[in-house]
Protein backbone atom coordinates (compact mmCIF):
# COMPACT_ATOMS: atom_id res chain seq x y z
CA UNK A 1 0.00 0.00 0.00
CA UNK A 2 1.25 3.29 -0.57
CA UNK A 3 1.45 5.84 1.75
CA UNK A 4 1.74 9.60 1.96
CA UNK A 5 4.47 11.36 2.29
CA UNK A 6 3.52 12.87 6.00
CA UNK A 7 2.60 9.09 6.89
CA UNK A 8 6.35 8.42 5.41
CA UNK A 9 7.79 10.96 7.41
CA UNK A 10 6.04 10.27 10.42
CA UNK A 11 7.39 6.52 10.38
CA UNK A 12 10.71 7.46 9.60
CA UNK A 13 10.93 9.48 12.52
CA UNK A 14 9.25 6.82 14.84
CA UNK A 15 11.64 4.33 13.59
CA UNK A 16 14.80 6.61 13.81
CA UNK A 17 13.63 7.14 17.65
CA UNK A 18 13.63 3.35 18.09
CA UNK A 19 16.58 2.65 16.60
CA UNK A 20 18.34 5.24 18.69
CA UNK A 21 16.48 3.87 22.23
CA UNK A 22 17.71 0.48 21.12
CA UNK A 23 21.15 1.30 19.57
CA UNK A 24 23.17 0.42 23.27
CA UNK A 25 21.57 -3.32 23.76
CA UNK A 26 21.91 -4.09 20.05
CA UNK A 27 25.74 -2.87 19.50
CA UNK A 28 27.08 -4.69 22.12
CA UNK A 29 28.19 -7.33 19.24
CA UNK A 30 28.47 -10.29 21.72
CA UNK A 31 30.35 -12.86 19.97
CA UNK A 32 27.62 -15.45 18.53
CA UNK A 33 24.76 -13.55 19.74
CA UNK A 34 21.69 -12.44 17.46
CA UNK A 35 19.51 -10.08 18.38
CA UNK A 36 15.42 -9.49 17.44
CA UNK A 37 13.92 -6.30 18.94
CA UNK A 38 11.31 -3.61 17.86
CA UNK A 39 8.41 -1.45 18.89
CA UNK A 40 4.94 -2.30 18.07
CA UNK A 41 2.29 1.04 17.65
CA UNK A 42 -1.40 -0.09 18.62
CA UNK A 43 -0.74 -3.67 20.71
CA UNK A 44 -3.21 -5.83 21.23
CA UNK A 45 -1.57 -7.68 23.68
CA UNK A 46 1.14 -7.42 26.15
CA UNK A 47 3.44 -10.43 24.60
CA UNK A 48 5.66 -10.91 21.58
CA UNK A 49 6.45 -14.66 20.38
CA UNK A 50 9.42 -15.73 18.50
CA UNK A 51 8.86 -18.72 16.59
CA UNK A 52 10.77 -21.67 14.76
CA UNK A 53 7.98 -23.40 12.63
CA UNK A 54 4.92 -24.24 15.59
CA UNK A 55 7.64 -23.88 17.90
CA UNK A 56 7.30 -21.36 20.23
CA UNK A 57 11.32 -20.50 20.90
CA UNK A 58 10.61 -17.11 23.25
CA UNK A 59 8.11 -14.64 24.44
CA UNK A 60 8.71 -11.55 25.99
CA UNK A 61 6.43 -8.63 27.40
CA UNK A 62 6.39 -4.95 25.85
CA UNK A 63 8.07 -2.72 28.20
CA UNK A 64 6.54 1.04 29.04
CA UNK A 65 6.88 2.18 25.82
CA UNK A 66 5.65 -0.85 23.50
CA UNK A 67 9.39 -1.88 22.63
CA UNK A 68 10.79 -5.48 23.12
CA UNK A 69 13.68 -6.95 22.91
CA UNK A 70 15.37 -10.89 21.95
CA UNK A 71 18.44 -11.92 23.05
CA UNK A 72 19.63 -15.07 21.05
CA UNK A 73 22.50 -17.22 21.40
CA UNK A 74 23.69 -19.80 18.75
CA UNK A 75 21.09 -18.74 16.65
CA UNK A 76 21.16 -21.35 13.38
CA UNK A 77 20.44 -19.80 9.71
CA UNK A 78 16.66 -20.11 8.66
CA UNK A 79 13.29 -18.84 8.74
CA UNK A 80 11.66 -17.68 11.71
CA UNK A 81 8.62 -15.87 12.56
CA UNK A 82 7.05 -13.14 14.79
CA UNK A 83 3.44 -13.04 16.64
CA UNK A 84 1.46 -10.84 18.28
CA UNK A 85 -2.54 -10.43 18.79
CA UNK A 86 -3.29 -13.38 16.68
CA UNK A 87 -0.95 -12.21 13.42
CA UNK A 88 2.72 -13.43 12.59
CA UNK A 89 5.12 -12.52 10.10
CA UNK A 90 8.27 -14.13 8.72
CA UNK A 91 12.15 -13.49 9.73
CA UNK A 92 15.03 -14.45 7.93
CA UNK A 93 17.47 -14.50 10.33
CA UNK A 94 21.40 -15.28 10.36
CA UNK A 95 23.93 -15.24 13.24
CA UNK A 96 24.55 -12.35 14.71
CA UNK A 97 22.10 -10.21 12.97
CA UNK A 98 20.42 -7.45 14.93
CA UNK A 99 17.01 -7.04 13.72
CA UNK A 100 14.61 -4.18 14.35
CA UNK A 101 11.13 -3.89 12.99
CA UNK A 102 8.52 -1.31 13.40
CA UNK A 103 4.89 -2.29 13.05
CA UNK A 104 1.03 -0.68 13.62
CA UNK A 105 -1.84 -3.32 14.46
CA UNK A 106 -3.66 -1.49 12.68
CA UNK A 107 -2.75 -2.60 9.29
CA UNK A 108 -0.20 -5.40 10.44
CA UNK A 109 1.76 -6.42 7.15
CA UNK A 110 1.84 -3.27 5.57
CA UNK A 111 2.94 -1.25 7.77
CA UNK A 112 6.26 -3.43 8.85
CA UNK A 113 9.57 -2.16 8.18
CA UNK A 114 12.94 -3.95 9.12
CA UNK A 115 15.88 -1.87 10.31
CA UNK A 116 19.27 -2.94 11.40
CA UNK A 117 22.04 -5.97 10.29
CA UNK A 118 19.73 -8.23 8.10
CA UNK A 119 16.72 -5.71 7.67
CA UNK A 120 17.90 -5.68 3.56
CA UNK A 121 16.60 -9.08 3.33
CA UNK A 122 13.09 -9.04 5.31
CA UNK A 123 12.24 -6.20 3.42
CA UNK A 124 13.11 -7.56 0.49
CA UNK A 125 10.94 -10.75 1.51
CA UNK A 126 7.54 -9.01 3.00
CA UNK A 127 7.84 -6.39 -0.08
CA UNK A 128 7.61 -10.22 -2.25
CA UNK A 129 4.72 -11.45 0.51
CA UNK A 130 2.99 -8.25 -0.42
CA UNK A 131 3.02 -7.88 -4.05
CA UNK A 132 1.84 -11.61 -3.90
CA UNK A 133 -0.70 -11.15 -1.52
CA UNK A 134 -1.62 -8.63 -4.28
CA UNK A 135 -1.11 -10.47 -7.32
CA UNK A 136 -3.47 -13.48 -5.89
CA UNK A 137 -6.46 -10.60 -5.04
CA UNK A 138 -6.69 -9.47 -8.15
CA UNK A 139 -6.11 -12.99 -10.16
CA UNK A 140 -9.54 -14.84 -10.39
CA UNK A 141 -10.12 -13.62 -13.94
CA UNK A 142 -7.26 -14.85 -15.19
CA UNK A 143 -8.29 -18.56 -14.53
CA UNK A 144 -10.87 -17.50 -17.50
CA UNK A 145 -8.43 -17.52 -19.93
CA UNK A 146 -7.47 -20.44 -21.93
CA UNK A 147 -4.37 -22.87 -21.50
CA UNK A 148 -2.13 -20.59 -23.31
CA UNK A 149 -2.86 -17.26 -22.49
CA UNK A 150 -2.90 -18.09 -18.70
CA UNK A 151 0.52 -19.85 -18.79
CA UNK A 152 1.66 -16.49 -20.59
CA UNK A 153 0.61 -14.82 -17.69
CA UNK A 154 2.22 -17.27 -15.29
CA UNK A 155 5.39 -16.81 -17.17
CA UNK A 156 4.97 -12.85 -17.02
CA UNK A 157 4.21 -12.72 -13.23
CA UNK A 158 7.10 -15.27 -12.81
CA UNK A 159 9.63 -13.32 -14.59
CA UNK A 160 8.77 -9.43 -13.37
CA UNK A 161 9.27 -11.02 -10.02
CA UNK A 162 13.13 -12.90 -10.91
CA UNK A 163 13.81 -9.20 -11.72
CA UNK A 164 12.90 -7.73 -8.92
CA UNK A 165 14.92 -10.50 -7.18
CA UNK A 166 18.15 -9.59 -9.27
CA UNK A 167 17.96 -5.93 -8.86
CA UNK A 168 17.81 -6.40 -5.14
CA UNK A 169 20.56 -8.97 -5.15
CA UNK A 170 22.95 -6.42 -7.12
CA UNK A 171 22.60 -3.83 -4.37
CA UNK A 172 23.68 -6.50 -1.62
CA UNK A 173 27.22 -6.46 -0.74
CA UNK A 174 27.44 -9.93 0.04
CA UNK A 175 25.78 -12.76 -2.25
CA UNK A 176 23.18 -14.54 -0.23
CA UNK A 177 23.02 -17.36 1.62
CA UNK A 178 22.50 -21.07 -0.16
CA UNK A 179 19.33 -21.02 1.82
CA UNK A 180 17.56 -17.34 1.34
CA UNK A 181 17.87 -18.05 -2.39
CA UNK A 182 16.12 -20.80 -2.09
CA UNK A 183 13.36 -19.12 0.25
CA UNK A 184 13.16 -16.04 -1.97
CA UNK A 185 13.09 -18.22 -5.16
CA UNK A 186 9.97 -20.37 -3.33
CA UNK A 187 8.35 -17.00 -2.93
CA UNK A 188 8.78 -16.05 -6.53
CA UNK A 189 7.77 -19.30 -7.86
CA UNK A 190 5.20 -21.71 -5.83
CA UNK A 191 2.49 -18.90 -5.51
CA UNK A 192 2.05 -19.01 -9.70
CA UNK A 193 2.60 -23.12 -9.48
CA UNK A 194 -0.12 -22.77 -6.25
CA UNK A 195 -2.36 -20.74 -9.46
CA UNK A 196 -1.70 -23.07 -12.03
CA UNK A 197 -2.80 -26.38 -10.03
CA UNK A 198 -6.29 -24.64 -9.31
CA UNK A 199 -6.56 -23.57 -12.93
CA UNK A 200 -8.69 -26.70 -13.98
CA UNK A 201 -11.00 -26.56 -11.30
CA UNK A 202 -11.47 -22.83 -11.37
CA UNK A 203 -11.51 -22.39 -15.18
CA UNK A 204 -14.80 -24.91 -15.53
CA UNK A 205 -16.38 -23.63 -12.82
CA UNK A 206 -16.48 -19.56 -13.96
CA UNK A 207 -16.94 -20.78 -17.75
CA UNK A 208 -19.84 -23.26 -16.54
CA UNK A 209 -18.42 -26.15 -18.43
CA UNK A 210 -19.07 -30.07 -17.88
CA UNK A 211 -16.17 -31.09 -17.34
CA UNK A 212 -12.78 -29.61 -16.85
CA UNK A 213 -10.39 -28.40 -19.78
CA UNK A 214 -7.94 -31.21 -21.66
CA UNK A 215 -4.42 -29.60 -20.24
CA UNK A 216 -1.50 -30.51 -22.87
CA UNK A 217 1.39 -32.91 -21.79
CA UNK A 218 3.97 -29.72 -20.34
CA UNK A 219 1.37 -28.12 -18.40
CA UNK A 220 2.50 -29.36 -14.99
CA UNK A 221 6.08 -30.10 -15.77
CA UNK A 222 6.60 -27.37 -13.00
CA UNK A 223 5.88 -30.38 -10.35
CA UNK A 224 8.77 -32.48 -10.68
CA UNK A 225 10.81 -29.24 -9.70
CA UNK A 226 9.14 -29.40 -6.22
CA UNK A 227 10.90 -30.66 -3.25
CA UNK A 228 7.85 -31.83 -1.19
CA UNK A 229 9.90 -33.22 2.00
CA UNK A 230 12.30 -30.00 1.98
CA UNK A 231 12.05 -29.50 5.87
CA UNK A 232 13.46 -26.05 6.32
CA UNK A 233 10.01 -25.18 4.03
CA UNK A 234 7.72 -26.98 5.16
CA UNK A 235 5.86 -23.89 7.63
CA UNK A 236 6.36 -21.76 4.56
CA UNK A 237 3.16 -20.37 4.00
CA UNK A 238 2.88 -20.66 0.43
CA UNK A 239 4.64 -23.36 -0.22
CA UNK A 240 2.19 -25.14 2.09
CA UNK A 241 -0.72 -24.18 0.21
CA UNK A 242 0.95 -25.51 -2.81
CA UNK A 243 1.67 -29.10 -1.54
CA UNK A 244 -1.58 -29.02 -0.03
CA UNK A 245 -3.56 -28.42 -3.35
CA UNK A 246 -1.03 -30.90 -5.40
CA UNK A 247 -1.92 -33.50 -3.25
CA UNK A 248 -5.60 -32.79 -3.03
CA UNK A 249 -5.14 -32.52 -7.48
CA UNK A 250 -3.46 -36.14 -7.13
CA UNK A 251 -5.76 -37.70 -4.73
CA UNK A 252 -9.06 -36.50 -6.96
CA UNK A 253 -7.41 -37.47 -9.89
CA UNK A 254 -7.52 -41.11 -8.63
CA UNK A 255 -10.60 -40.55 -7.41
CA UNK A 256 -11.91 -39.92 -10.35
CA UNK A 257 -10.61 -43.34 -12.00
CA UNK A 258 -13.76 -45.10 -10.58
CA UNK A 259 -15.99 -41.74 -8.44
CA UNK A 260 -18.40 -44.28 -7.93
CA UNK A 261 -16.14 -46.84 -5.91
CA UNK A 262 -13.03 -45.00 -4.84
CA UNK A 263 -13.14 -42.50 -2.07
CA UNK A 264 -11.43 -39.29 -1.70
CA UNK A 265 -10.08 -39.34 1.63
CA UNK A 266 -8.74 -42.78 1.27
CA UNK A 267 -7.10 -41.69 -1.74
CA UNK A 268 -6.01 -38.38 -0.20
CA UNK A 269 -3.90 -40.63 2.31
CA UNK A 270 -2.78 -43.00 0.06
CA UNK A 271 -1.18 -39.94 -1.84
CA UNK A 272 0.02 -38.91 1.25
CA UNK A 273 1.41 -42.12 2.45
CA UNK A 274 3.29 -42.45 -1.43
CA UNK A 275 4.83 -38.69 -1.10
CA UNK A 276 5.46 -37.26 1.84
CA UNK A 277 8.49 -38.89 4.21
CA UNK A 278 8.65 -36.20 6.96
CA UNK A 279 7.05 -38.21 9.67
CA UNK A 280 5.33 -34.95 11.39
CA UNK A 281 4.10 -33.65 8.44
CA UNK A 282 2.94 -36.97 6.99
CA UNK A 283 0.60 -37.74 10.48
CA UNK A 284 -1.15 -34.54 10.45
CA UNK A 285 -1.88 -34.77 6.40
CA UNK A 286 -3.09 -38.22 6.97
CA UNK A 287 -5.35 -36.60 10.10
CA UNK A 288 -6.57 -34.27 7.69
CA UNK A 289 -7.81 -37.62 5.96
CA UNK A 290 -9.56 -38.85 8.66
CA UNK A 291 -11.20 -35.34 9.66
CA UNK A 292 -12.36 -34.86 5.88
CA UNK A 293 -14.35 -38.44 6.51
CA UNK A 294 -15.47 -37.70 9.69
CA UNK A 295 -17.34 -34.38 8.57
CA UNK A 296 -18.54 -35.50 4.70
CA UNK A 297 -22.19 -36.44 5.32
CA UNK A 298 -22.14 -37.82 2.43
CA UNK A 299 -20.10 -40.41 3.10
CA UNK A 300 -21.63 -43.78 4.00
CA UNK A 301 -20.60 -45.50 7.11
CA UNK A 302 -18.68 -48.42 5.22
CA UNK A 303 -16.95 -46.07 3.18
CA UNK A 304 -16.05 -43.97 6.88
CA UNK A 305 -14.49 -47.28 8.38
CA UNK A 306 -12.35 -47.82 5.20
CA UNK A 307 -11.11 -44.53 5.91
CA UNK A 308 -10.66 -45.12 9.97
CA UNK A 309 -9.19 -48.04 9.55
CA UNK A 310 -6.22 -47.08 6.68
CA UNK A 311 -5.64 -43.94 9.21
CA UNK A 312 -5.07 -46.41 12.61
CA UNK A 313 -3.03 -48.35 10.34
CA UNK A 314 -0.68 -45.80 9.02
CA UNK A 315 -0.51 -42.64 11.35
CA UNK A 316 1.87 -42.88 13.83
CA UNK A 317 1.52 -40.27 16.45
CA UNK A 318 -0.92 -41.76 19.08
CA UNK A 319 -2.30 -37.94 19.90
CA UNK A 320 -3.95 -38.05 16.15
CA UNK A 321 -5.08 -41.27 16.77
CA UNK A 322 -6.98 -40.65 20.52
CA UNK A 323 -8.24 -37.16 18.83
CA UNK A 324 -10.43 -39.02 16.27
CA UNK A 325 -11.81 -42.12 18.73
CA UNK A 326 -12.88 -39.35 21.00
CA UNK A 327 -14.21 -37.49 18.15
CA UNK A 328 -16.16 -40.72 16.71
CA UNK A 329 -17.48 -41.18 19.97
CA UNK A 330 -18.66 -37.49 19.54
CA UNK A 331 -20.75 -37.91 16.67
CA UNK A 332 -22.33 -40.66 18.24
CA UNK A 333 -23.99 -38.85 20.36
CA UNK A 334 -25.85 -36.01 18.19
CA UNK A 335 -27.17 -37.94 15.10
CA UNK A 336 -28.22 -36.06 11.60
CA UNK A 337 -31.90 -36.14 11.52
CA UNK A 338 -32.49 -35.73 15.14
CA UNK A 339 -33.36 -32.93 17.11
CA UNK A 340 -30.48 -30.89 18.69
CA UNK A 341 -29.93 -31.94 22.35
CA UNK A 342 -30.46 -29.44 24.81
CA UNK A 343 -26.91 -27.37 25.10
CA UNK A 344 -26.28 -24.88 27.78
CA UNK A 345 -23.40 -22.22 28.49
CA UNK A 346 -22.58 -19.39 29.66
CA UNK A 347 -23.02 -15.96 28.28
CA UNK A 348 -20.47 -13.08 29.20
CA UNK A 349 -22.64 -11.88 32.70
CA UNK A 350 -22.03 -15.49 33.09
CA UNK A 351 -25.82 -16.40 33.30
CA UNK A 352 -26.84 -19.99 32.45
CA UNK A 353 -28.16 -19.70 28.59
CA UNK A 354 -29.75 -22.85 26.34
CA UNK A 355 -28.46 -21.99 22.95
CA UNK A 356 -31.88 -23.78 21.72
CA UNK A 357 -33.67 -21.50 22.66
CA UNK A 358 -30.99 -18.90 20.74
CA UNK A 359 -30.94 -20.59 17.98
CA UNK A 360 -34.76 -21.74 18.09
CA UNK A 361 -36.74 -20.91 14.48
CA UNK A 362 -33.59 -20.48 12.80
CA UNK A 363 -31.03 -22.01 10.36
CA UNK A 364 -27.73 -21.95 12.60
CA UNK A 365 -24.36 -22.86 12.99
CA UNK A 366 -22.92 -23.78 16.64
CA UNK A 367 -19.46 -23.37 16.37
CA UNK A 368 -16.17 -24.27 18.55
CA UNK A 369 -13.78 -21.98 18.82
CA UNK A 370 -10.56 -23.71 18.41
CA UNK A 371 -7.23 -23.89 20.63
CA UNK A 372 -4.27 -23.40 18.09
CA UNK A 373 -3.63 -19.33 17.24
CA UNK A 374 -3.39 -20.23 13.19
CA UNK A 375 -7.11 -21.73 13.54
CA UNK A 376 -8.77 -19.32 15.77
CA UNK A 377 -7.45 -16.14 13.12
CA UNK A 378 -8.90 -19.09 9.58
CA UNK A 379 -11.88 -19.52 11.58
CA UNK A 380 -12.50 -15.69 12.65
CA UNK A 381 -11.82 -14.64 9.01
CA UNK A 382 -13.92 -17.20 7.58
CA UNK A 383 -16.56 -16.31 9.73
CA UNK A 384 -16.96 -12.86 8.59
CA UNK A 385 -17.15 -14.01 4.95
CA UNK A 386 -19.95 -16.60 5.69
CA UNK A 387 -22.16 -13.44 7.79
CA UNK A 388 -22.33 -12.05 4.79
CA UNK A 389 -23.11 -14.52 2.17
CA UNK A 390 -25.79 -16.54 4.70
CA UNK A 391 -27.30 -13.43 6.15
CA UNK A 392 -30.66 -15.40 7.72
CA UNK A 393 -28.28 -18.15 9.05
CA UNK A 394 -27.31 -17.35 13.20
CA UNK A 395 -23.45 -18.52 14.27
CA UNK A 396 -23.09 -19.22 17.83
CA UNK A 397 -19.65 -19.21 19.26
CA UNK A 398 -18.80 -21.56 22.25
CA UNK A 399 -15.40 -21.48 23.82
CA UNK A 400 -13.87 -24.45 25.94
CA UNK A 401 -10.71 -24.12 26.18
CA UNK A 402 -9.62 -20.69 27.84
CA UNK A 403 -9.97 -19.31 31.38
CA UNK A 404 -12.72 -16.70 31.87
CA UNK A 405 -10.53 -13.97 31.64
CA UNK A 406 -8.68 -14.97 28.33
CA UNK A 407 -12.36 -15.38 27.11
CA UNK A 408 -13.59 -12.10 27.18
CA UNK A 409 -10.55 -10.59 26.09
CA UNK A 410 -10.46 -12.49 23.62
CA UNK A 411 -14.33 -11.77 22.57
CA UNK A 412 -13.26 -7.88 23.17
CA UNK A 413 -9.95 -7.81 20.79
CA UNK A 414 -12.19 -9.78 18.18
CA UNK A 415 -14.94 -7.58 18.22
CA UNK A 416 -17.40 -10.20 17.70
CA UNK A 417 -20.93 -10.13 18.99
CA UNK A 418 -21.52 -10.71 23.00
CA UNK A 419 -24.96 -11.44 22.30
CA UNK A 420 -23.85 -14.93 20.21
CA UNK A 421 -20.48 -15.90 22.36
CA UNK A 422 -20.74 -18.10 25.00
CA UNK A 423 -18.61 -20.64 26.95
CA UNK A 424 -19.00 -24.44 27.95
CA UNK A 425 -17.66 -24.72 31.55
CA UNK A 426 -15.46 -28.08 32.20
CA UNK A 427 -18.09 -28.57 35.01
CA UNK A 428 -20.89 -29.11 32.04
CA UNK A 429 -22.52 -32.00 32.19
CA UNK A 430 -22.62 -32.07 28.60
CA UNK A 431 -18.75 -30.80 28.09
CA UNK A 432 -17.41 -34.48 27.04
CA UNK A 433 -19.69 -34.34 24.17
CA UNK A 434 -18.08 -31.12 22.70
CA UNK A 435 -14.63 -30.96 24.47
CA UNK A 436 -11.49 -30.98 21.58
CA UNK A 437 -9.03 -28.31 20.27
CA UNK A 438 -10.34 -28.41 16.73
CA UNK A 439 -13.58 -26.22 15.06
CA UNK A 440 -15.76 -28.48 15.58
CA UNK A 441 -19.28 -27.26 14.42
CA UNK A 442 -22.88 -28.48 14.26
CA UNK A 443 -25.24 -27.47 11.62
CA UNK A 444 -29.11 -26.98 12.71
CA UNK A 445 -31.87 -26.39 10.62
CA UNK A 446 -35.17 -23.80 11.43
CA UNK A 447 -37.10 -26.46 12.91
CA UNK A 448 -33.96 -27.35 15.30
CA UNK A 449 -33.50 -30.59 13.32
CA UNK A 450 -29.76 -31.61 13.45
CA UNK A 451 -28.52 -30.87 9.42
CA UNK A 452 -25.03 -32.35 10.52
CA UNK A 453 -23.44 -33.00 13.99
CA UNK A 454 -19.58 -32.66 13.33
CA UNK A 455 -18.27 -31.06 10.17
CA UNK A 456 -15.11 -28.57 11.19
CA UNK A 457 -15.88 -24.58 10.25
CA UNK A 458 -12.81 -24.85 7.83
CA UNK A 459 -14.36 -27.74 5.91
CA UNK A 460 -13.85 -26.34 2.07
CA UNK A 461 -17.82 -28.35 1.43
CA UNK A 462 -18.91 -26.10 4.69
CA UNK A 463 -20.38 -23.39 1.90
CA UNK A 464 -22.11 -26.24 0.05
CA UNK A 465 -23.58 -27.15 3.47
CA UNK A 466 -25.22 -23.73 4.35
CA UNK A 467 -26.40 -23.25 0.80
CA UNK A 468 -28.42 -26.54 1.09
CA UNK A 469 -30.12 -26.71 4.85
CA UNK A 470 -33.44 -27.70 4.64
CA UNK A 471 -32.94 -28.81 0.60
CA UNK A 472 -33.56 -32.45 1.29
Amino acid sequence: MKKDYFTQSLTFISLLGLLLSLTGCLSDGEPGITYFGGKIKNPKENFVFFKKGKKVLDSVRLDDNNKFSFKIDSLELGLYSFMHGGEFQYLYLEPTDSLLIYINTWDFDESLIFSGKGSGKNNYLINLYLQQEKTEKEFKDNYRLDEAGFSAVIDEGIKKQLSVYNDFIATEEEPPSEFFEKLAKTGIYVPFYFYKERYSYKHKKLMGLDKAPELSKDFYDYRKLIELNDESLLDYGWNLAFVNTFLYNLAHDEKMKDPENKIFELELMKVVDDRIHVNDFRNSLLAKGAWGALSNKHLSEKKAEKVYDYFYSHCEDENYKKELKKALAQKEKITDGDDMPKLTAYNLEHSEVEINQVIKNSNAVIYFWPKELGRIEMLNEKLHYLKKRHPDVVFVGIERNKSDEEWKEFIASRKLPKEHQFKLPRSSDSYSWYEGDMERTIIVNDQGKVENGYVFFLDSNFNYYLKTINKH
